[in-house]
């Protein structure tokens, strides 16, 4: 029976029992425990009482303690309590967390190796959620690894990502010290052996922690449930010296095949109260935190860390799931090397299905050089995803919307194309009164309403199109709120101004091109594809609007072509089939001596314009997606457009994230 597993059965705080051990580590253990308030399940992380004895430490765990409970997000493992307690003369510190079913992302790459791409993005924008909002909290994780996901079952046979230790990873700064400089008479049940983390769950046999037991923690079903691995060698030219525990019932922990780290690293972490010294500071220069395999290179070199270095450690994970393997593997000095100075092998070299853009978005999270690597969580996800998406997956969802929301697109091309149809009619009354009309009348008259007609198709398109791109923006941003028509309606009102100037200069520059000859016209299209949805959304107008549409465009100029291509087109096609199903030539007979011409096929637009609106939306949403941007600044405004409408949608996207307001106490 080792140290830790003594405290199964005690009762902390007068409030959590210790069930069983769960998994141990180098700075403590995991233990399953009973809230006796509740009777509820809960995981407890319990610190080993020998890093107590530094005050350091105890002052950093309550800092720390308090970030990761301040931390909340669905993504993330819910800490809920934390403290102090004495165990015998022992005073120990231990953090209460969620209690979960499920297993770690290690477990599934050890037996799936490598992960389809579309799980790869599911997996890594569920991560990359839970990381953004630490680092919005000023909080780095500093120890990104498969091992610190977690995938617990939804009940429904799919998942939800919970992200580990976040916080708690800093602590271990505290206790990182040279083992060439231990005392000689430190004892061994005051050191903490580290070691790295990674072996599937049937491994962690040969440490006395039964299988069914492991998979229901909070932490990684591991021997080192929560310590990070912790290596400062002496000198560059040497190799980390190994110091194995006097205590036979550690087990050495081993990575399988190509996630392998070194063993022969590890080293020991002891409290600095301890060391005699005079360094009384929270860490020491130059130390480094964190597993080599998934390590920056600034956190290689010990330097101070900000989000961009947990951005390498994602591009790192990303990088395992899609080839099976980390991009170095090796002893802890050769991959530490490798993070500084090698470059990986490109992602697309190990899976060639890959697509090239998504192979691009990962290999650049991996740049040595953290100002070109995507500079937030959120914009690395939103990168991969809308790389991972082809075309096919845009008008897969844009039929998807279009059909389900037939009802509602319908009523807005009705209402858009009212003067179209009134103008339709008109051309038609005027056809079958040609007989009693003089020629010159008929003639004038045809030509005013056929001119009107093209004013009239423009303004619905804008319309529609406008529309349009405000519910798809709306059911992408906030997809638990009803469609209505009205809220559209408020954003174009609130700035038809700016829309109409800008729409008409976007008309006037196209019209040319397509005068002067068919290429300059077909450029302007593309260039200003996007236009509606940026003066809308964006608050931009007139040549502001006109740049970052073209802006928006120059992410993927072969998929806006394509799309454009497609618009171009899809209207004629639609004409023609309907020619050839309704049997209609070039005119019908309505009777003896009047024919009306077949422009009442034109009016199919009424069902093909919103489809045609709800692709170039989706686009503009996968360019921004491509630029790493998010949907918040557009949200805002259709919000101030609803008003007081929607209450209940700013509740449901809001949450209780800051620190309680402290309060002096009163004498």
């Amino acid at each position: 029976m080792t140290p830790l597993e003594l405290y199964v059965g005690q009762i902390l705080d007068d409030k959590y029992r210790l069930e069983r051990l769960l998994g141990q580590g180098g700075m403590g253990a995991v233990f399953l425990a009973t809230h006796l308030g509740t009777e509820r399940y809960v995981a407890l992380k319990l610190i080993a009482p020998q890093f107590m004895r530094n005050e350091e430490f105890v002052e950093r765990f309550k800092r720390e303690a308090r970030a990761a409970g301040r931390l909340r997000h669905p993504n993330v493992v819910d800490v809920t309590d934390f403290g102090f307690s004495t165990s015998g003369a022992e005073r120990v510190a231990y953090l209460v967390m969620e209690y979960l079913d499920g297993c770690t992302l290690s477990d599934v790459l050890f037996e799936e190796n490598r992960l389809p791409l579309y799980w790869v993005v599911d997996i890594l924008e569920q991560v990359c959620s839970a990381v953004h909002e630490a680092h919005q909290q000023g909080i780095v994780h500093r120890d990104l690894k498969p091992d610190n996901i977690w995938l617990e079952p939804n009940g429904l046979g799919g998942y939800r990502i919970k992200v580990l230790d976040f916080g708690i990873a800093k602590l271990g700064e505290t206790a990182i010290v040279d083992v060439e400089n231990l005392p000689v008479s430190q004892s061994a049940e005051d050191a903490a052996t580290l070691v790295p983390s990674s072996q599937p769950i049937a491994a962690t046999a040969a440490a006395g922690v039964a299988e069914s037991d492991v998979r229901k923690t909070v932490a990684a079903p591991i021997e080192n449930l929560e310590a990070p691995t912790l290596i400062q060698p002496s000198n560059a030219s040497e190799e980390p010296v190994e110091v194995q525990p006097d205590n036979g019932d550690q087990a050495t922990r081993m990575f399988q095949k190509a996630r392998s780290t070194v063993v022969e690293a590890r080293l020991t972490a002891v409290p600095l109260s301890n060391l005699g010294g005079s360094d009384t500071g929270l860490t020491r220069v130059g130390a480094i935190l964190g597993t080599p395999l998934y390590m920056s290179p600034e956190q290689c070199r010990g330097e101070h860390l900000d989000a961009r270095s947990d951005i390498y450690s994602l591009g790192i994970i990303a990088y395992q799931m899609l080839t099976g393997s980390p991009p170095f593997t090796g002893e802890t000095t050769a991959i530490i090397r490798a993070h500084n100075e090698s470059t990986p092998t490109p992602v697309r070299q190990l899976n060639k299905k890959l697509p090239k853009r998504v192979s691009r978005i990962v290999m650049s999270a991996l740049e040595k050089d953290p100002a070109a690597r995507p500079q937030t969580a959120s914009a690395l996800a939103n990168a991969m995803r809308a790389n991972a998406d082809g075309l096919g997956v845009l008008y897969r969802r844009a039929f998807s919307l279009y059909s389900e929301y037939f009802p509602k697109f319908l009523k807005l091309s009705f209402v858009a194309h009212i003067p179209v149809i009134v103008l339709t009619v008109m051309l038609a009354a005027l056809v079958i009164a040609q007989p009693r009309l003089p020629k010159l009348v008929f003639g004038i008259s045809a030509g005013l309403l056929g001119l009107l007609q093209i004013p009239a198709t423009l303004f619905a398109a804008w319309m529609i199109s406008s529309v349009t791109a405000v519910i798809v923006t709306q059911l992408a941003a906030a997809p638990l709120k009803p469609v209505e028509l009205r809220i559209g309606f408020d954003v174009l009102r609130q700035r038809w101004r700016p829309f109409m100037r800008t729409g008409v200069q976007v008309f006037l520059r196209i019209l040319i091109g397509w005068i002067l000859f068919v290429i300059p016209g077909f450029v302007m299209t593309i260039r200003y594809l996007f236009w509606s949805p940026v003066v809308l959304l964006e608050g931009i107008q007139g040549k502001p609007a006109l740049k970052r549409a073209r802006q928006l465009a120059s992410r993927s100029w072969w998929t806006v072509i394509i799309v454009c291509v497609f618009q171009l087109i899809t209207p004629s096609i639609v004409n023609l089939l309907m020619v050839r199903l309704l049997g209609i030539n070039h005119a019908v007979k309505i009777g003896r001596g009047v024919r009306v011409s077949a422009q009442f096929t034109s009016l199919t637009t009424i069902f093909v314009m919103p489809l045609m609106s709800i692709v170039p939306a989706l686009l503009y949403l996968k360019m921004r997606q491509l630029g790493g941007e998010t949907l918040g600044e557009v949200m805002s405004h259709i919000e101030d457009a609803e008003g007081t409408h929607s209450k209940w949608q700013q509740r449901m996207r809001s949450r209780l994230t800051v620190t309680p307001p402290s309060r002096t106490p009163t004498s």
